[in-house]
């Protein structure tokens, strides 16, 4: 099992706070935590240097062409945008209309996904962090079977998640 030290980031500084300003809009925090508690950008990151490595260059392109068109749509990076205009731009991208970036479409979906993947996957890939994806919809996660009473019921048991490192069980 690799530690915290032995996990690689492969997204700079910046283009880890843009990913988490879209990870924010995407599934932001209400009553209960959005993507970024879930730990969606920890998920993102480790999965561009892992098993997602073959998308690293487009979120690299997509990040940098998405910041210039808030930069040319509002006039700020996208980060420091009010969440109205960062909605706008994340409009843009969803609809494939930013300039100079012809596959915006697609690299919003696959984003959108990824988000999704950290806030309700299996969190020893490094998100649903604290099982939050899991308490939001109420899956049990992997319980090691079911009284006969949850039989065609919901089932009302705290999630469980098998292999998670000490550090991120609660």
């Amino acid at each position: 099992m690799e530690s915290k030290s032995e996990r690689r980031s492969v997204l700079t500084v910046i283009e880890t706070r843009i990913l988490a300003a879209i990870a924010d809009r995407i599934f932001p925090a209400t009553e209960s935590p959005g993507a970024v508690e879930a730990g969606a950008v920890e998920y993102i990151d480790r999965a561009l240097a892992g098993d997602y490595a073959e998308f690293l260059s487009s979120y690299r392109k997509g990040l940098r062409a998405l910041n210039r068109h808030a930069r040319e749509k509002f006039g700020g990076k996208f980060v420091r945008l009010s969440d109205a205009d960062k909605d706008a731009v994340l409009l843009d991208l969803e609809a494939g209309s930013v300039p100079h970036f012809k596959r915006s479409a697609d690299f919003f979906e696959t984003v959108r996904c990824h988000v999704l993947e950290g806030v309700f996957g299996e969190p020893r890939y490094g998100g649903n962090r604290g099982l939050i994806g899991w308490r939001l919809v109420g899956f049990p996660g992997q319980q090691f079977g079911y009284a006969d009473a949850y039989i065609n019921k919901p089932v009302d048991m705290s999630p469980v998640a098998a292999d998670l490192p000490q550090d991120r069980k609660e």
